[in-house]
């Protein structure tokens, strides 16, 4: 009997463990210093032009702490209103 309650215990204790986690890794930081939004733009222009827009997501959610869909999204939106800019 004591047994079997120090594994249900031992289960139970386990699996919080697993969702404390996974909750944790959910969880993005808001970034320390304000963002600088041209100098962002420029950077993830910059990287979505030579290493392609998944790395340009990257830098964004580094530097935002925003979430995928978020970052994502600005991303194109960055690159979108760039794209018909002609360099002076």
């Amino acid at each position: 009997m004591m047994i079997t309650i120090a594994l249900l215990v031992g289960v139970a204790g386990g699996g919080m463990l697993l969702v404390a986690r996974f909750l944790r890794r959910r969880t993005r930081s808001v970034p320390e210093h304000p963002v600088d939004v041209a100098d962002l733009n420029a950077e993830v222009l910059s990287t979505a032009a030579g290493q392609g827009d998944v790395a340009a997501v990257r830098i964004y959610r580094r530097r935002t702490g925003a979430g995928l869909r978020e970052a994502r999204d600005a991303v194109d939106r960055i690159v979108r209103e760039n794209r018909d800019v002609e360099p002076h």
